[in-house]
């Protein structure tokens, strides 16, 4: 995960060689996948308030990687709020709230798409 500090959307310096690496990554070998950028927020704040935040954190993400040569098409970001905190309860300068102030991908390969979809459909 890229990590981030307190109420801030900012790729910090120490996370940028972990996404460029990650962009190499699914270019070279995940061509064609979706990758969904999940970002989260710390449970300080109104769950309006988080979940605007957890968005521009995954877009400022998305924005980044698709600066580094993933395209637009294969980067969706959403905003997860508060939900699957990594330690519940923390917030601001506590301890393990930055853990919850974050940013995960999800990369779907065309069978895993394929598989949803289907399952989506007999599922009806």
């Amino acid at each position: 995960p890229v990590n981030f500090a307190f109420d801030d959307a900012t790729i910090r310096p120490e996370d940028q060689a972990a996404l460029d690496r990650f962009a190499q990554i699914v270019g070279k070998y995940y061509g064609g996948s979706m990758v969904t950028v999940e970002g989260f927020a710390d449970p300080a704040g109104s769950a309006t308030y988080n979940m605007g935040l957890s968005r521009r954190r995954a877009e400022s993400v998305r924005d980044y990687l698709t600066s580094k040569g993933l395209t637009a098409d294969q980067l969706r970001a959403i905003g997860m709020g508060e939900q699957r905190l990594v330690v519940p309860g923390a917030e601001r300068d506590e301890p393990g709230a930055e853990q919850n102030r974050r940013v995960v991908f999800v990369v779907e390969t065309k069978g895993q798409a394929a598989e949803v979809t289907a399952a989506a459909t007999s599922a009806g």
